[in-house]
């Protein structure tokens, strides 16, 4: 199994994820307008609008954390691991990995399930079944899961001190500063 090359492979998927999910806001945005001009001008709201903003929304958001998101982007309380050195870090980082691959494997069966289940019922408007609707969720739980199990291999590895390392001020910056 050559990881590296599953990792490139990973990125570059990655790449047409963002411009999905780019696309998908776009579409939000076309809609939304849409939405204003149906309801204020024309004074006729229609449902399927609304209805596809917050599909596309739920979609967007999973898509984005699940294929877009690098761990670094994520937002995480680090002020002890900010606090310690390379081998704590390391210790942190392989205890919470394993914890989330443990964790989310263990209840993705109920996941699975419980989103199979809603074939039953259909959304409002558009009447779409609701386990197409909610399929993004599947996809964010199984990325978490694939997410986990390489930071494990990752601190498993030679090189693990270079996933440890402090970083930059500029680097830790997020939109709060």
């Amino acid at each position: 199994m050559d990881i590296p090359a599953i990792r490139a492979k990973f990125h570059a998927f990655s790449r047409w994820a963002e411009w999905l999910t780019v696309s998908m806001f776009i579409g939000i945005f076309v809609l939304f307008v849409i939405s204003v001009f149906q309801r204020y001008v024309l004074v006729q709201p229609v449902n399927w609008v609304d209805e596809s903003i917050l599909i596309l929304f739920l979609w967007s958001t999973f898509l984005t954390e699940a294929l877009v998101l690098s761990n670094r982007e994520q937002v995480t309380f680090d002020v002890i691991w900010d606090q310690c050195g390379p081998n704590g870090r390391r210790l942190i980082g392989l205890t919470a990995a394993a914890l989330i691959a443990l964790l989310f494997t263990l209840s993705a069966p109920t996941i699975w399930g419980y989103v199979a289940f809603l074939w039953r019922e259909k959304t409002n408007a558009l009447e779409w079944r609701l386990d197409y609707v909610y399929a993004c969720f599947v996809i964010y739980w199984l990325a978490v899961i694939v997410r986990a199990v390489d930071r494990l291999l990752l601190l498993s590895s030679a090189q693990w001190a270079e996933h440890v390392k402090d970083q930059k001020a500029d680097e830790k910056t997020n939109v709060l500063g």
